[in-house]
């Protein structure tokens, strides 16, 4: 399993990457042709679209991996019926997101309104829910190739459009977002023959309006669930932009997060493949094998992270040009070691989801967002952008470790984790890599040979005893 594990994260976090070194690659290019106004229609664009993204799926992805192992026999039947629905339900998102997109973008892109409400809404609509049937087929039948793969053909598509558009034809922020749409499109389109040939889940369009219900009724709660990720990521560039502080400090806030980004995409790669894992740990009752996977989840985050954040300063001064924005190093560090939330919370947060008790988590995630937010608005008047970061931080450490008080948790874990354990760790690492990153490198170095001989003596001591003692 340990294989499979290594193998799947693998393949999921490095088939994101390969068409974003592409992207970077091409940045000194693409800038000579988008000003700043081009970029602001952009994000203006995304804001709206990401706004309403938790709303897609009404949730209803989240019970898919529950009928594959519990109705095995039966699931497909379930998953027709969601696609069915989900495909009429598009139809209905996008409507609302295009009308959305018609009052609220920028008065520059106006001449392209309904050109960017169609790319926007098109491939939504026809392929969305194939889209979504596929990934999750694939995902918890630990297959991550054909995914990876998509991603890649997604990215090539997304870089070489973007080319073409913007450089050859100069057509300027539209360019861009053809490009982007392009990628999205194929990658949807080639799910369709999968799903509805190969795998046998066509639509079913005359559904079961009482299962529907019942359905709804677990799923429609884990939309506020998704949309902290809204609250905690993007609503402190708002507050910033709100008492109007200096664009450069939101460009060094953006520059971090674009950084922390990456980590989380590696974590989230992970997740991909350890939460199928995962279920079918707390199915089977295998309190071994669950806690051997957790502790290599944990490992690997821990040691991501720290050593990042040691090393930032040094890795800001290759990695980008700019001296002011270089300069602001030490920002990622808190928004890179927050995301140590994210094994933690992920291990508890998979027993809501198979037992289908997702209300639960409006008192977890949900209020790490709302936390979140009071502290962006309430605080970056006064303390800029250190605010965002730090409001960012405890967020996190609320939604990591908040569950573990949960009474439903403890009464269905097959394993009693200490969490508040790597809680200190993680505040401890947190302040270490911050105090210590500017040190001279022989000291760091003799830093990460220290802490990298306790990660390996505790992976050698909490992975490979389990091993003994199931063998």
């Amino acid at each position: 399993m340990l294989k499979d594990l290594f193998k799947g994260s693998a393949i999921y976090g490095i088939a994101p990457f390969i068409p974003k070194i592409l992207t970077v690659l091409l940045l000194p290019v693409l800038t000579k042709y988008l000003t700043s106004t081009d970029y602001g229609i952009i994000g203006t664009i995304t804001s709206i679209t990401f706004a309403v993204q938790a709303f897609q799926d009404l949730g209803l992805k989240t019970l898919l991996p529950n009928y594959f192992y519990k109705c095995r026999g039966q699931y497909k039947v379930m998953w027709r019926e969601v696609y069915g629905f989900l495909s009429i339900w598009m139809v209905v998102y996008a409507f609302i997101q295009g009308l959305l997109l018609y009052f609220f973008i920028p008065k520059e892109a106006i001449e392209n309104r309904w050109t960017i409400i169609l790319l926007s809404n098109f491939s939504t609509v026809f392929f969305g829910p194939t889209s979504i049937i596929g990934q999750m087929y694939y995902q918890l039948s630990l297959k991550p190739t054909p995914v990876a793969i998509r991603v890649v053909l997604s990215g090539f598509t997304t870089v070489l459009v973007n080319f073409l558009c913007v450089v050859v034809f100069h057509w300027g922020y539209l360019g861009a977002y053809v490009g982007s749409f392009s990628g999205t499109f194929l990658a949807n389109l080639t799910y369709w023959p999968v799903v509805n040939k190969k795998i046998g889940l066509s639509p079913i369009y005359n559904f079961k309006w009482r299962s529907l219900r019942g359905w709804l009724r677990i799923s429609v709660p884990t939309i506020p669930h998704y949309y902290s990720g809204y609250l905690m990521h993007s609503s402190n560039v708002v507050a910033m932009n709100l008492y109007q502080k200096p664009q450069a400090e939101i460009g060094q806030l953006t520059m971090s997060q674009n950084i922390s980004s990456i980590f989380e995409t590696l974590l989230n790669a992970v997740n991909q493949v350890w939460s199928p894992m995962a279920y079918r740990y707390i199915r089977d009752r295998n309190v071994g094998e669950m806690k051997r996977i957790l502790y290599v989840y944990i490992i690997v985050a821990f040691s991501m992270t720290f050593l990042y954040s040691l090393w930032a300063r040094e890795l800001y001064g290759l990695l980008i040009n700019n001296v002011e924005i270089a300069a602001t190093y030490k920002y990622s560090i808190i928004l890179v070691m927050a995301l140590n939330y994210r094994p933690i919370y992920v291990y508890f947060c998979n027993y809501l989801f198979y037992y289908e008790k997702t209300i639960q988590l409006l008192k977890i995630s949900f209020v790490a967002g709302l936390i979140c937010c009071v502290i962006y608005f309430s605080f970056i008047p006064i303390f800029g952008v250190y605010a965002a970061l730090i409001g960012f931080y405890l967020g996190c450490i609320f939604f990591g470790y908040s569950g573990y008080f949960n009474r439903y948790y403890k009464e269905k874990t097959i394993y009693r984790f200490k969490a508040y354990r790597w809680l200190l760790v993680q505040l401890f690492l947190t302040a270490v890599s911050f105090l210590c990153v500017d040190f001279p490198c022989l000291p760091k170095l003799l830093i990460s040979i220290s802490f990298l001989t306790v990660m390996f003596c505790l992976f050698k001591n909490k992975v490979y005893i389990y091993a003994g003692k199931m063998a």
